[in-house]
């Protein structure tokens, strides 16, 4: 294989619709090309030493990596999935090494045959067409390691998501469930009073607006006392009304609470547990105490 050979592939991956509320509940195919060289020069493993007219050989395990276009349904995790893409040579002579490394061979002759990342887990539907100026031969072991490698690599993908997934179901359930419970209970009882002391001022007024007596045009009321003087009221001014709560007061009050309950109530981190659990497997009992020195024998 060369470095400007060129790999057109089938991917399934999940796509979510632009403006659809959740993703599609099955993969679906998109049509994947790209040189092995690839857009970046961390993961292709080339030989540049051993140069052709054609190109630069390339190595056993090369990666394309990042950047491989998905040409498909529009999808907005179509950008994720071109940032982690991957496709991977995984046949090659074991015989032939350029740069200490056994070259890759198309296992078709002139198709090979690449692992593309997708959904659940890598699969060889990458076709790499090898219009190449080199033949060899691969031995069967090099192709049962290449079969062994593929199916090795797929099997870490699957346990990885699965543990991936069990974590994050771990951290909804007793993390984000707790504090969101705690959120919406906070912003419920928000709501509750600020309604209820918006009903109560209704109230009063309307109350008050009907007891009032009606007032006479043709004569100014004026309390006994002092001529110009109005008589004063209990504790010597005017009784004033209850000052209702502002909006902004209200959510100041709400960040408050939520702040408190997430440093107060949320259970430890998952970090953190880890590392407890480090600790305790390393063997030193407590913090800074040193490990117990292994006794000479008499």
């Amino acid at each position: 294989m060369k470095n400007w050979d060129l790999m057109i592939g089938i991917d399934h991956h999940i796509c979510w619709p632009p403006g659809a509320p959740l993703p599609l509940p099955k993969p679906v195919p998109y049509v994947t090309v790209m040189v092995l060289n690839g857009l970046q020069p961390l993961t292709p493993m080339l030989a540049p030493t051993s140069q052709t007219f054609y190109g630069l050989t390339v190595q056993r395990g090369s990666d394309i990596g990042p950047g491989i276009p998905h040409i498909g349904p529009p999808s907005i995790l179509t950008p994720l999935d071109v940032l982690f893409s991957s496709s991977v040579s995984y046949f090659g002579a074991s015989a032939y090494t350029h740069e200490g490394q056994p070259c890759a061979a198309a296992l078709l002759v002139a198709i090979g045959l690449n692992a593309n990342c997708q959904e659940p887990v890598s699969l060889p539907t990458g076709l790499v067409l090898c219009v190449t100026t080199h033949f060899t031969w691969m031995s069967p072991f090099d192709i049962l390691f290449g079969f062994a490698c593929m199916i090795f690599d797929a099997a870490l993908e699957f346990a990885g998501q699965n543990a991936a997934n069990w974590a994050s179901g771990f951290v909804t359930r007793q993390v984000m469930n707790p504090i969101g419970a705690k959120i919406s209970a906070k912003m419920a009882s928000r709501t509750a009073a600020k309604n209820a002391a918006k009903n109560t001022a209704s109230s009063a007024t309307s109350t008050a607006a009907k007891k009032a007596p009606p007032a006479q045009s043709w004569q100014s009321a004026r309390p006994s006392g002092q001529p110009g003087k109005t008589a004063p009221t209990a504790g010597g001014h005017r009784p004033q009304t209850a000052r209702l709560p502002k909006k902004k007061e209200i959510l100041l009050d709400m960040v408050k609470d939520i702040f408190f309950d997430l440093g107060m109530e949320a259970p430890m981190s998952l970090v953190h547990m880890l590392g407890m659990e480090l600790l305790s497997l390393s063997g030193i009992e407590e913090f800074g105490a040193p490990r117990e020195q292994p006794q000479a024998g008499s």
